[in-house]
């Protein structure tokens, strides 16, 4: 398997990149076809990965950048030449942790969308006080959505859920203001309806505070409100954390009880950390692409790595045709 691993539009460069593939190395077998500088390449592999390729650029998408507009003039942009290669045999994958807009963008012009699939979205996994596995839909790929893109959304996360997280018959709720059927703007009223006359689990409306209770499997959202509510998220259970930390070392006694509590902690803090998934998969394009958080570790992009094999390894993408073809 060759997975094809854009190097560039990392926070911290391509640094966690390296590293997060020599870790991923250590799990499951596969060859890494990096894009990027070279030179800078190979320093940071320094003999740690035996077989690897390397697709040799300079030119990359940023984040300031009009991705459309960015994907048509920028041939040469690393993101560009991995929808590319990925279309030839034997390559099976695409990673970036670049700019969200040029890989939705390169999905869909270059990759070309799933016949039947209005719009792509990123799937995010995010975690539940309880365990369950629960996936939002959209997390900032499509900003202005239509009912029947939401409606996508549900589906194309049902298939993913059954076939790479083997849950059976997976829930599916709204994310809204309110829980009641009646509330929400128009596009929650719309899609509402078409879940509750779908043979999907549509189990109702849920609401922003229950993100993490594992209510449900599947939380549809446009890319505007599904963002918001993620970004949120994360920033109360940072900040939470931090607060904590503060309060373990304002005295001798909270000292004391934070050492007996080290191993909970920890354990907590890794349940709810975002490293530990790492990325999400680009949903609804005919190529297997995964977008990797922009401030990503050695641990998150290594992880999101396995992510990614696990999404090609499922044949997705030909079980979310089947669904639609009604097979």
């Amino acid at each position: 398997m060759k997975i094809l691993i854009d190097t560039y539009g990392a926070d911290a460069g391509a640094q966690p990149i390296i590293d997060g593939t020599v870790k991923a190395l250590e799990k499951r077998d596969f060859t890494p076809v990096f894009i990027g500088n070279d030179r800078e390449i190979k320093l940071l592999i320094h003999d740690r990965i035996k077989n690897y390729e390397i697709i040799p650029t300079n030119e990359f998408v940023s984040n300031d950048e009009d991705p459309v507009r960015a994907i048509r003039k920028k041939k040469d942009a690393s993101i560009v030449l991995a929808y590319e290669k990925s279309k030839e045999e034997g390559y099976d994958g695409v990673i970036s942790a670049g700019s969200t807009g040029a890989l939705l963008a390169g999905g869909l012009f270059l990759a070309g969308r799933i016949p039947g699939i209005k719009r792509a979205c990123l799937a995010a996994s995010i975690p539940s006080v309880n365990d369950e596995i629960t996936l939002l839909m959209d997390t900032g790929a499509n900003m202005d959505c239509k009912a029947e893109f939401l409606y996508e959304f549900a589906l194309m996360g049902k298939v993913y859920l059954e076939n790479v997280m083997n849950i059976t018959n997976p829930k599916i709720g709204l994310l809204n203001v309110g829980v009641e059927e009646h509330k929400g703007n128009t596009l929650t009223k719309e899609t509402y309806n078409l879940l509750k006359e779908s043979n999907m689990n549509f189990t109702g409306n849920i609401e922003a505070r229950d993100l993490l209770t594992g209510k449900v499997n599947v939380i549809v959202a446009d890319g505007f409100d599904g963002n918001i509510a993620i970004k949120t998220t994360e920033g109360v259970l940072k900040t939470f954390a931090s607060e904590l930390k503060n309060i373990i070392y304002s005295s001798a006694k909270n000292k004391i009880a934070g050492a007996i509590l080290k191993n909970d902690i920890k354990s907590l803090a890794n349940k709810f950390s975002p490293d530990e998934v790492g990325g999400a998969p680009l949903l609804g394009v005919k190529s297997y692409v995964y977008k990797a958080h922009g401030n990503t570790n050695e641990l998150a992009f290594s992880n999101a790595i396995l992510g990614l094999i696990n999404y090609i390894e499922m044949n997705v993408i030909e079980k979310i045709e089947g669904e639609l073809n009604g097979n």
